[in-house]
């Protein structure tokens, strides 16, 4: 797998340099490194509002001594300032150690070493940013042409190429090849005094092909339509009801009522409904909720 120039840093020179520095002075560490590049467009009503690229290049070091850690965050990814990164994690994990009332020592682990590449047929880098403006511009013509009755439209363009490169005392070594894409159409409608919205996207893991399937294709029309659609739809009569829910809005539901809920700092802290509620039963028998970072 081809790797970033950023990322070549990463070699067995460096990691034999970093277990000499660590010897009896820590008793784990990890270092995970990366670079990022990415394009935003965001257009509304046919004109552009933002059109961005970004590189970006992190590396964020981890030293572990008897309950205690040090960490260091860097930007530069070149040889000596993740050895002068490295120093610093280790003084903070030790005088993080002389703080620590609870010790604790991390069970050794077999080495762990692989490389991953999401699929993809069309690499984002390999289209020029004027292609991918030009979809944008095309998918706001064809809300904005669906009818007289629409009278705002926003579409948005995010996408992104990530390579990083995980190390640890350990002598595991994991290298990630990611890219992700995500368009979104949302569309404004009114008459005789009423206002409704739709918004819809497509995205995922893969290459610029995301955005050249038949849904994609079909994304800003189909908004434009909910969005005229609803101007003729009757306002719903409250109270409580039995309902069935697509698996788009049941996942919505999901995320924002229980998912949010049960993010650890949010359970350390106290400020979840879910605190204190570790290792019990939080849902009913009919609920299956699998948290799987590798889906959608």
């Amino acid at each position: 797998m081809d790797i970033a120039d950023d990322l070549k840093e990463i070699d067995d020179k460096l990691i034999k340099e970093l277990n000499y520095n660590a010897k009896d002075k820590i008793e784990f560490w990890d270092i995970r490194t990366g670079e990022s590049r990415g394009t935003k467009l965001d257009f509304t009503d046919l004109k552009s509002k933002e059109i961005s690229s970004h590189y970006i290049t992190k590396c964020g070091i981890r030293a572990f001594n008897n309950g205690g850690w040090g960490f260091c965050v860097l930007k530069d990814l070149n040889k000596k300032s993740i050895l002068s990164g490295f120093q610093k994690a280790i003084k903070l994990a030790k005088l993080s150690e002389s703080f620590c009332k609870n010790k604790f020592k991390i069970a050794a682990r077999d080495p762990f070493i692989k490389q991953f590449r999401a699929n993809r047929r069309k690499n984002l880098d390999d289209v020029d940013i004027e292609e991918k403006i030009n979809l944008i511009k095309h998918h706001e013509k064809i809300a904005t042409d669906y009818s007289s009755k629409i009278k705002n439209t926003h579409t948005l363009y995010v996408d992104g190429h990530t390579q990083s490169v995980l190390i640890n005392s350990f002598n595991s070594y994991i290298l990630q090849d990611l890219s992700f894409l995500r368009m979104f159409s949302l569309v404004y409608t009114q008459e005789n005094g009423v206002i409704q919205s739709a918004v819809n996207s497509i995205g995922g893991i893969g290459g610029y092909e995301i955005v050249e399937t038949e849904n994609a294709e079909k994304l800003s029309k189909k908004t434009a339509k909910e969005a005229v659609d609803l101007l003729k739809a009757k306002s719903p009569i409250g109270g409580k009801f039995t309902i069935i829910t697509d698996p788009k809005m049941t996942g919505t539901i999901i995320h924002e009522a229980f998912g949010h809920a049960v993010e650890a700092d949010s359970v350390l802290n106290n400020a979840s409904i879910l605190k204190g509620k570790i290792g019990e039963k939080v849902a009913s028998k009919g609920v299956n909720i699998l948290d799987n970072p590798t889906m959608g």
